[in-house]
Protein backbone atom coordinates (compact mmCIF):
# COMPACT_ATOMS: atom_id res chain seq x y z
CA UNK A 1 0.00 0.00 0.00
CA UNK A 2 1.47 3.54 -1.19
CA UNK A 3 1.75 6.48 1.19
CA UNK A 4 -1.27 9.09 1.14
CA UNK A 5 -0.16 12.74 0.47
CA UNK A 6 -1.56 13.23 3.63
CA UNK A 7 2.18 11.56 5.21
CA UNK A 8 3.99 12.93 3.25
CA UNK A 9 3.18 16.40 2.42
CA UNK A 10 3.16 19.85 4.81
CA UNK A 11 1.17 22.78 3.43
CA UNK A 12 1.43 25.27 4.26
CA UNK A 13 0.24 26.98 7.29
CA UNK A 14 -2.21 29.47 5.40
CA UNK A 15 -3.26 26.97 3.15
CA UNK A 16 -3.91 24.11 5.32
CA UNK A 17 -5.75 26.54 7.55
CA UNK A 18 -7.72 28.16 4.74
CA UNK A 19 -6.67 31.84 5.47
CA UNK A 20 -5.40 32.61 2.13
CA UNK A 21 -6.98 35.72 0.64
CA UNK A 22 -6.88 36.54 -2.26
CA UNK A 23 -4.06 39.47 -2.38
CA UNK A 24 -2.02 37.46 -1.05
CA UNK A 25 -2.15 36.07 -4.53
CA UNK A 26 -2.33 39.33 -6.05
CA UNK A 27 1.23 41.35 -6.43
CA UNK A 28 1.38 44.91 -6.51
CA UNK A 29 4.46 46.37 -7.69
CA UNK A 30 4.10 49.95 -6.86
CA UNK A 31 3.11 48.78 -2.99
CA UNK A 32 6.07 46.94 -2.69
CA UNK A 33 8.56 50.07 -3.90
CA UNK A 34 6.76 52.07 -1.96
CA UNK A 35 6.74 49.95 0.98
CA UNK A 36 3.28 49.12 2.12
CA UNK A 37 2.66 46.00 0.57
CA UNK A 38 1.51 43.01 2.14
CA UNK A 39 4.37 41.20 4.48
CA UNK A 40 3.98 37.91 1.90
CA UNK A 41 6.07 40.99 -0.68
CA UNK A 42 7.51 43.16 1.22
CA UNK A 43 9.58 41.52 3.55
CA UNK A 44 12.36 39.66 1.25
CA UNK A 45 12.52 36.75 3.83
CA UNK A 46 8.63 35.85 3.13
CA UNK A 47 8.84 36.28 -0.44
CA UNK A 48 11.91 34.63 -1.73
CA UNK A 49 10.81 31.98 1.11
CA UNK A 50 7.60 31.54 -1.25
CA UNK A 51 9.58 31.87 -4.17
CA UNK A 52 11.14 28.98 -6.27
CA UNK A 53 14.34 29.93 -8.02
CA UNK A 54 13.01 29.14 -12.43
CA UNK A 55 15.84 29.71 -14.96
CA UNK A 56 14.36 32.76 -15.75
CA UNK A 57 14.14 34.31 -12.78
CA UNK A 58 17.93 33.68 -12.21
CA UNK A 59 18.69 34.84 -15.21
CA UNK A 60 16.94 38.22 -14.86
CA UNK A 61 18.71 39.09 -11.43
CA UNK A 62 21.52 38.16 -12.50
CA UNK A 63 21.10 40.34 -15.66
CA UNK A 64 19.91 43.34 -13.36
CA UNK A 65 22.56 43.20 -11.10
CA UNK A 66 25.41 42.67 -13.12
CA UNK A 67 24.00 45.94 -15.18
CA UNK A 68 23.49 47.77 -11.83
CA UNK A 69 26.95 47.09 -10.18
CA UNK A 70 28.45 48.27 -13.48
CA UNK A 71 30.59 44.73 -13.74
CA UNK A 72 27.66 43.83 -17.23
CA UNK A 73 29.95 44.55 -19.71
CA UNK A 74 27.86 43.30 -22.64
CA UNK A 75 24.65 42.28 -20.80
CA UNK A 76 21.91 44.12 -22.45
CA UNK A 77 20.68 47.60 -20.35
CA UNK A 78 17.15 46.79 -21.53
CA UNK A 79 14.87 43.36 -20.63
CA UNK A 80 11.78 42.35 -21.53
CA UNK A 81 10.00 40.05 -20.01
CA UNK A 82 7.09 38.40 -22.03
CA UNK A 83 4.61 36.05 -20.97
CA UNK A 84 0.79 35.57 -20.86
CA UNK A 85 -1.52 37.09 -18.45
CA UNK A 86 -0.75 36.01 -14.88
CA UNK A 87 2.85 34.61 -16.33
CA UNK A 88 5.11 35.63 -13.31
CA UNK A 89 5.75 38.46 -14.35
CA UNK A 90 5.31 40.98 -11.76
CA UNK A 91 6.63 38.64 -9.23
CA UNK A 92 9.60 38.46 -11.23
CA UNK A 93 10.00 42.69 -11.03
CA UNK A 94 9.46 42.37 -7.05
CA UNK A 95 12.40 39.76 -7.20
CA UNK A 96 15.06 42.44 -8.55
CA UNK A 97 13.34 45.21 -6.38
CA UNK A 98 14.68 43.44 -3.59
CA UNK A 99 17.94 42.46 -5.29
CA UNK A 100 18.51 46.34 -6.17
CA UNK A 101 17.89 46.46 -2.21
CA UNK A 102 20.47 43.82 -0.64
CA UNK A 103 17.91 40.96 -0.20
CA UNK A 104 18.37 41.78 3.46
CA UNK A 105 17.16 38.88 5.14
CA UNK A 106 17.22 36.21 2.84
CA UNK A 107 19.35 32.75 4.02
CA UNK A 108 19.68 31.68 1.04
CA UNK A 109 20.40 34.63 -1.98
CA UNK A 110 22.87 32.33 -3.52
CA UNK A 111 20.01 30.00 -4.61
CA UNK A 112 18.72 33.31 -6.86
CA UNK A 113 21.76 35.20 -7.37
CA UNK A 114 25.66 35.65 -6.78
CA UNK A 115 25.43 37.23 -3.27
CA UNK A 116 28.65 39.49 -4.75
CA UNK A 117 27.02 40.68 -7.25
CA UNK A 118 24.46 42.28 -5.33
CA UNK A 119 24.57 46.39 -5.32
CA UNK A 120 25.66 47.76 -2.07
CA UNK A 121 24.68 51.25 -2.75
CA UNK A 122 21.67 52.73 -2.81
CA UNK A 123 20.15 52.17 -6.07
CA UNK A 124 17.48 54.35 -7.21
CA UNK A 125 14.41 52.40 -8.16
CA UNK A 126 11.38 53.93 -10.65
CA UNK A 127 8.31 51.30 -10.59
CA UNK A 128 5.76 52.54 -13.51
CA UNK A 129 2.42 50.50 -13.17
CA UNK A 130 -0.39 51.33 -15.51
CA UNK A 131 -2.74 49.88 -12.80
CA UNK A 132 -1.66 52.85 -10.78
CA UNK A 133 -2.14 55.41 -13.53
CA UNK A 134 -4.91 58.02 -13.40
CA UNK A 135 -4.65 59.40 -17.20
CA UNK A 136 -7.63 61.82 -17.03
CA UNK A 137 -7.40 63.61 -13.06
CA UNK A 138 -3.56 62.77 -12.27
CA UNK A 139 -2.31 60.16 -9.85
CA UNK A 140 -1.33 62.36 -6.92
CA UNK A 141 1.55 62.19 -5.82
CA UNK A 142 2.14 64.16 -2.53
CA UNK A 143 -0.25 67.26 -1.66
CA UNK A 144 -0.83 69.67 -4.66
CA UNK A 145 1.03 67.56 -6.96
CA UNK A 146 -0.31 65.23 -9.64
CA UNK A 147 1.06 63.61 -12.35
CA UNK A 148 -0.66 62.45 -15.76
CA UNK A 149 1.78 60.37 -17.60
CA UNK A 150 4.44 57.45 -17.30
CA UNK A 151 6.82 60.00 -17.62
CA UNK A 152 5.81 62.69 -14.63
CA UNK A 153 5.71 58.78 -12.51
CA UNK A 154 9.05 58.19 -13.93
CA UNK A 155 10.46 61.98 -12.99
CA UNK A 156 8.65 62.28 -9.66
CA UNK A 157 10.35 58.37 -8.57
CA UNK A 158 13.68 59.31 -9.42
CA UNK A 159 14.02 62.80 -8.30
CA UNK A 160 10.91 64.01 -5.70
CA UNK A 161 9.11 67.13 -6.74
CA UNK A 162 12.34 68.47 -8.29
CA UNK A 163 12.34 65.89 -10.96
CA UNK A 164 8.70 65.91 -11.49
CA UNK A 165 9.37 70.02 -12.38
CA UNK A 166 11.79 68.86 -14.57
CA UNK A 167 9.12 67.35 -17.05
CA UNK A 168 5.85 69.38 -15.63
CA UNK A 169 5.06 71.06 -18.87
CA UNK A 170 5.25 67.49 -20.72
CA UNK A 171 3.38 65.88 -18.08
CA UNK A 172 0.60 67.97 -18.20
CA UNK A 173 0.22 68.48 -21.79
CA UNK A 174 0.88 64.55 -22.36
CA UNK A 175 3.81 65.64 -24.86
CA UNK A 176 6.65 63.04 -24.45
CA UNK A 177 10.02 64.42 -22.93
CA UNK A 178 13.07 63.96 -25.03
CA UNK A 179 15.70 61.76 -24.41
CA UNK A 180 18.28 63.93 -22.56
CA UNK A 181 15.67 65.44 -19.71
CA UNK A 182 15.27 61.57 -18.76
CA UNK A 183 18.71 61.00 -19.13
CA UNK A 184 18.87 63.76 -16.39
CA UNK A 185 17.06 61.96 -13.77
CA UNK A 186 19.56 59.47 -13.75
CA UNK A 187 21.56 61.16 -11.35
CA UNK A 188 24.91 59.62 -12.35
CA UNK A 189 23.31 56.93 -9.71
CA UNK A 190 22.65 53.31 -10.34
CA UNK A 191 18.86 53.33 -10.95
CA UNK A 192 16.05 50.63 -12.16
CA UNK A 193 13.53 51.46 -13.64
CA UNK A 194 10.80 48.71 -14.53
CA UNK A 195 7.60 49.43 -16.64
CA UNK A 196 4.41 46.99 -16.09
CA UNK A 197 0.82 46.61 -17.32
CA UNK A 198 1.65 48.95 -20.34
CA UNK A 199 -1.51 47.99 -21.91
CA UNK A 200 -3.49 48.92 -18.93
CA UNK A 201 -2.39 52.62 -19.30
CA UNK A 202 -2.79 52.87 -22.92
CA UNK A 203 -6.66 51.47 -22.10
CA UNK A 204 -7.17 54.43 -19.70
CA UNK A 205 -4.62 57.23 -21.54
CA UNK A 206 -6.42 56.88 -24.76
CA UNK A 207 -9.42 58.10 -23.67
CA UNK A 208 -8.36 61.08 -22.28
CA UNK A 209 -5.67 62.04 -25.22
CA UNK A 210 -6.50 61.19 -28.81
CA UNK A 211 -2.16 61.07 -29.42
CA UNK A 212 -1.90 58.77 -26.44
CA UNK A 213 -0.57 56.41 -28.66
CA UNK A 214 1.98 58.24 -30.52
CA UNK A 215 3.15 59.90 -27.88
CA UNK A 216 3.90 56.63 -25.64
CA UNK A 217 5.67 55.46 -28.47
CA UNK A 218 8.00 58.27 -28.05
CA UNK A 219 8.35 58.14 -24.39
CA UNK A 220 9.36 54.45 -24.85
CA UNK A 221 12.22 55.68 -27.71
CA UNK A 222 13.43 58.19 -25.49
CA UNK A 223 13.45 56.07 -22.42
CA UNK A 224 15.14 53.33 -24.11
CA UNK A 225 18.21 55.63 -25.51
CA UNK A 226 18.73 57.35 -22.41
CA UNK A 227 18.93 53.95 -20.76
CA UNK A 228 20.95 52.25 -23.56
CA UNK A 229 23.53 55.44 -23.31
CA UNK A 230 24.28 55.20 -19.25
CA UNK A 231 25.96 53.52 -17.24
CA UNK A 232 24.27 51.53 -14.25
CA UNK A 233 20.81 52.02 -15.36
CA UNK A 234 18.64 48.75 -16.22
CA UNK A 235 15.21 49.13 -17.97
CA UNK A 236 12.89 45.89 -17.44
CA UNK A 237 9.50 45.83 -18.92
CA UNK A 238 6.07 43.36 -19.08
CA UNK A 239 4.56 42.98 -21.96
CA UNK A 240 1.82 40.30 -21.73
CA UNK A 241 2.45 38.67 -25.42
CA UNK A 242 1.57 34.85 -26.26
CA UNK A 243 2.79 32.87 -29.25
CA UNK A 244 4.03 34.85 -32.25
CA UNK A 245 3.67 38.10 -30.90
CA UNK A 246 0.12 37.75 -30.38
CA UNK A 247 -2.07 38.99 -27.35
CA UNK A 248 -4.69 36.82 -26.30
CA UNK A 249 -5.49 38.52 -22.88
CA UNK A 250 -8.36 41.09 -22.01
CA UNK A 251 -6.19 44.05 -23.19
CA UNK A 252 -5.66 42.11 -26.76
CA UNK A 253 -5.50 45.31 -28.83
CA UNK A 254 -3.24 47.95 -26.10
CA UNK A 255 -1.02 44.95 -25.80
CA UNK A 256 -0.18 44.34 -29.42
CA UNK A 257 0.17 48.32 -29.68
CA UNK A 258 2.24 48.54 -27.33
CA UNK A 259 4.73 45.58 -27.94
CA UNK A 260 5.47 47.44 -32.15
CA UNK A 261 5.75 50.69 -29.76
CA UNK A 262 8.13 48.95 -27.58
CA UNK A 263 10.11 46.74 -30.46
CA UNK A 264 10.47 50.14 -32.95
CA UNK A 265 12.27 51.79 -30.02
CA UNK A 266 14.33 48.94 -29.27
CA UNK A 267 15.27 48.88 -32.80
CA UNK A 268 16.13 52.29 -33.03
CA UNK A 269 17.93 52.92 -29.29
CA UNK A 270 19.87 49.60 -28.59
CA UNK A 271 21.35 46.97 -30.49
CA UNK A 272 19.68 44.30 -28.61
CA UNK A 273 17.66 43.64 -25.90
CA UNK A 274 17.46 40.73 -23.44
CA UNK A 275 14.17 38.43 -23.57
CA UNK A 276 13.56 36.19 -20.80
CA UNK A 277 10.27 34.01 -19.47
CA UNK A 278 10.14 34.15 -16.16
CA UNK A 279 8.52 30.83 -15.72
CA UNK A 280 9.10 27.79 -18.07
CA UNK A 281 6.37 25.16 -18.68
CA UNK A 282 8.35 22.80 -17.13
CA UNK A 283 8.98 24.91 -13.97
CA UNK A 284 5.54 25.48 -13.23
CA UNK A 285 4.71 22.38 -10.88
CA UNK A 286 7.89 23.66 -9.07
CA UNK A 287 6.58 27.12 -8.37
CA UNK A 288 3.67 26.01 -7.11
CA UNK A 289 4.76 23.06 -4.96
CA UNK A 290 7.10 25.93 -3.33
CA UNK A 291 4.11 28.15 -2.53
CA UNK A 292 1.41 25.57 -1.49
CA UNK A 293 3.72 22.85 0.48
CA UNK A 294 6.29 23.77 3.74
CA UNK A 295 7.48 20.04 2.63
CA UNK A 296 7.07 17.88 0.35
CA UNK A 297 9.00 14.10 0.69
CA UNK A 298 10.10 13.13 -2.53
CA UNK A 299 11.67 9.60 -1.57
CA UNK A 300 8.07 8.22 -1.46
CA UNK A 301 7.15 8.79 -5.37
CA UNK A 302 9.06 6.02 -6.74
CA UNK A 303 6.64 3.42 -4.22
CA UNK A 304 3.80 6.07 -5.40
CA UNK A 305 4.40 5.78 -8.72
CA UNK A 306 4.71 2.11 -8.87
CA UNK A 307 1.34 1.65 -7.23
CA UNK A 308 -0.16 4.14 -9.71
CA UNK A 309 1.41 1.79 -12.38
CA UNK A 310 0.03 -1.41 -11.59
CA UNK A 311 -3.30 0.21 -11.79
CA UNK A 312 -2.81 1.63 -15.55
CA UNK A 313 -1.06 -1.74 -16.77
CA UNK A 314 -3.88 -3.66 -15.17
CA UNK A 315 -6.67 -1.69 -17.04
CA UNK A 316 -4.82 -0.27 -20.03
CA UNK A 317 -7.42 -1.64 -22.53
CA UNK A 318 -9.63 0.95 -21.07
CA UNK A 319 -6.93 3.76 -20.67
CA UNK A 320 -5.65 6.40 -23.01
CA UNK A 321 -2.63 4.92 -24.70
CA UNK A 322 -0.41 7.83 -22.88
CA UNK A 323 -1.99 5.93 -19.40
CA UNK A 324 1.02 3.44 -19.36
CA UNK A 325 3.78 5.41 -21.66
CA UNK A 326 7.30 6.49 -20.13
CA UNK A 327 6.89 10.25 -20.14
CA UNK A 328 3.68 10.43 -18.46
CA UNK A 329 5.52 8.17 -15.56
CA UNK A 330 8.27 11.29 -15.77
CA UNK A 331 5.72 13.84 -15.92
CA UNK A 332 4.18 11.99 -12.72
CA UNK A 333 7.86 12.45 -10.77
CA UNK A 334 8.40 15.94 -11.64
CA UNK A 335 4.78 17.27 -10.95
CA UNK A 336 4.13 15.00 -7.54
CA UNK A 337 2.03 16.08 -5.19
CA UNK A 338 -0.12 16.93 -8.27
CA UNK A 339 -1.33 14.87 -10.65
CA UNK A 340 0.22 15.36 -14.51
CA UNK A 341 -3.53 15.54 -15.95
CA UNK A 342 -4.36 18.17 -13.38
CA UNK A 343 -1.24 20.56 -14.18
CA UNK A 344 -2.14 19.62 -17.92
CA UNK A 345 -5.86 21.01 -17.10
CA UNK A 346 -4.43 24.26 -15.73
CA UNK A 347 -1.95 24.86 -18.18
CA UNK A 348 -4.02 24.21 -21.26
CA UNK A 349 -7.43 24.46 -20.93
CA UNK A 350 -8.31 27.27 -17.76
CA UNK A 351 -5.31 29.23 -18.89
CA UNK A 352 -6.85 29.54 -22.74
CA UNK A 353 -9.68 31.38 -20.87
CA UNK A 354 -8.66 35.46 -21.15
CA UNK A 355 -9.78 35.73 -17.18
CA UNK A 356 -7.74 33.32 -15.95
CA UNK A 357 -4.37 34.44 -14.36
CA UNK A 358 -2.07 31.73 -14.94
CA UNK A 359 -0.01 30.85 -12.23
CA UNK A 360 -2.31 33.12 -10.14
CA UNK A 361 -5.02 31.77 -10.64
CA UNK A 362 -3.69 28.29 -10.31
CA UNK A 363 -2.66 29.52 -7.05
CA UNK A 364 -5.92 30.65 -5.84
CA UNK A 365 -7.41 27.46 -6.98
CA UNK A 366 -4.89 25.13 -5.95
CA UNK A 367 -4.81 26.52 -2.12
CA UNK A 368 -8.37 26.23 -1.64
CA UNK A 369 -8.25 22.35 -2.75
CA UNK A 370 -5.48 21.61 -0.61
CA UNK A 371 -7.58 23.30 2.11
CA UNK A 372 -10.70 21.10 1.72
CA UNK A 373 -8.49 17.90 0.56
CA UNK A 374 -6.44 17.99 3.73
CA UNK A 375 -9.78 18.90 6.22
CA UNK A 376 -11.56 16.22 4.36
CA UNK A 377 -8.47 13.58 4.28
CA UNK A 378 -9.62 10.89 1.63
CA UNK A 379 -8.67 7.49 1.93
CA UNK A 380 -7.31 7.27 -1.61
CA UNK A 381 -5.65 10.34 -2.36
CA UNK A 382 -2.19 9.56 -3.05
CA UNK A 383 -1.75 12.48 -5.63
CA UNK A 384 -4.14 15.39 -6.15
CA UNK A 385 -6.43 15.08 -9.02
CA UNK A 386 -8.72 16.98 -11.26
CA UNK A 387 -12.15 15.80 -9.00
CA UNK A 388 -9.92 16.92 -6.43
CA UNK A 389 -11.42 20.67 -7.15
CA UNK A 390 -14.73 20.24 -6.00
CA UNK A 391 -17.00 23.25 -7.11
CA UNK A 392 -19.33 21.73 -4.22
CA UNK A 393 -16.51 23.71 -1.95
CA UNK A 394 -17.91 27.14 -2.11
CA UNK A 395 -14.26 29.14 -2.55
CA UNK A 396 -14.06 26.84 -5.18
CA UNK A 397 -17.47 27.22 -6.78
CA UNK A 398 -16.91 31.18 -6.63
CA UNK A 399 -13.32 30.93 -8.27
CA UNK A 400 -14.93 29.09 -11.22
CA UNK A 401 -18.18 31.45 -11.24
CA UNK A 402 -16.35 34.90 -10.51
CA UNK A 403 -12.55 35.19 -11.06
CA UNK A 404 -13.04 32.31 -14.50
CA UNK A 405 -16.50 34.40 -16.01
CA UNK A 406 -18.33 30.94 -16.24
CA UNK A 407 -21.58 32.49 -14.23
CA UNK A 408 -23.44 30.97 -17.13
CA UNK A 409 -22.41 27.80 -15.32
CA UNK A 410 -23.07 28.64 -11.67
CA UNK A 411 -26.35 26.53 -11.77
CA UNK A 412 -25.11 23.33 -13.01
CA UNK A 413 -21.91 23.96 -11.14
CA UNK A 414 -23.98 24.18 -8.07
CA UNK A 415 -26.36 21.37 -8.60
CA UNK A 416 -23.91 18.62 -10.40
CA UNK A 417 -20.41 19.56 -8.09
CA UNK A 418 -18.73 16.55 -7.55
CA UNK A 419 -19.65 14.20 -11.04
CA UNK A 420 -18.06 17.63 -13.09
CA UNK A 421 -14.90 17.03 -12.35
CA UNK A 422 -14.56 13.52 -11.78
CA UNK A 423 -13.17 11.85 -14.83
CA UNK A 424 -12.03 8.67 -13.57
CA UNK A 425 -11.72 7.15 -9.99
CA UNK A 426 -10.53 3.81 -9.16
CA UNK A 427 -12.50 3.03 -5.35
CA UNK A 428 -11.57 -0.69 -3.15
CA UNK A 429 -11.91 -2.63 -4.58
CA UNK A 430 -13.00 -1.30 -8.21
CA UNK A 431 -14.76 1.39 -9.70
CA UNK A 432 -16.84 2.54 -12.16
CA UNK A 433 -15.46 5.28 -15.11
CA UNK A 434 -16.86 6.91 -17.61
CA UNK A 435 -15.55 6.41 -21.17
CA UNK A 436 -16.27 7.52 -24.32
CA UNK A 437 -19.83 7.32 -23.13
CA UNK A 438 -19.88 3.78 -21.53
CA UNK A 439 -19.81 2.90 -17.86
CA UNK A 440 -17.22 0.82 -17.79
CA UNK A 441 -15.75 -1.07 -14.53
CA UNK A 442 -11.62 -1.35 -14.10
CA UNK A 443 -9.89 -3.39 -11.36
CA UNK A 444 -8.18 -1.38 -8.95
CA UNK A 445 -4.93 -2.54 -6.68
CA UNK A 446 -5.89 -1.26 -2.99
CA UNK A 447 -7.42 2.02 -3.23
CA UNK A 448 -5.85 4.54 -6.05
CA UNK A 449 -6.58 7.31 -8.32
CA UNK A 450 -5.86 5.99 -11.34
CA UNK A 451 -5.60 8.89 -13.89
CA UNK A 452 -7.62 11.55 -14.04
Amino acid sequence: MSTTIFATCTPRRDVLSGATRDEQFMADLSQVVNGNALPDYLDPALFFGNTFPTRGLRELMKAVCLRLSGKGGEVSPIIRLGTQYGGGKTHGLIAITHAARGMKGVANVSDFVDPALLPTGTVRIAALDGENTDPANGRELEPGLRAFSLWGELAYQLGGRAGYELVRNSDEKHIAPGAEVLRGLFGNQPTLIMLDEVSVYLRKVERAFPDASRQFAAFVRALFKAVASTPQVALVYTLAIGKDDKAQDAYKEENERAAAALAEAESVAVRSSTALNPTAEDETADVLRVRLFDEVDRSAIPGILETYNRVWLTNKDALPAEASSPELKEQFARTYPLHPKLLEMLTEKTASLSTFQRTRGMLRLLARTVHILWRNQPSDAYSIHVHHMDPGFEPIRTEINEKMGMHQYASAIKAGHRCLTCFLTVTRPQAKVLKNGRLMTLQGTGSVIAWA
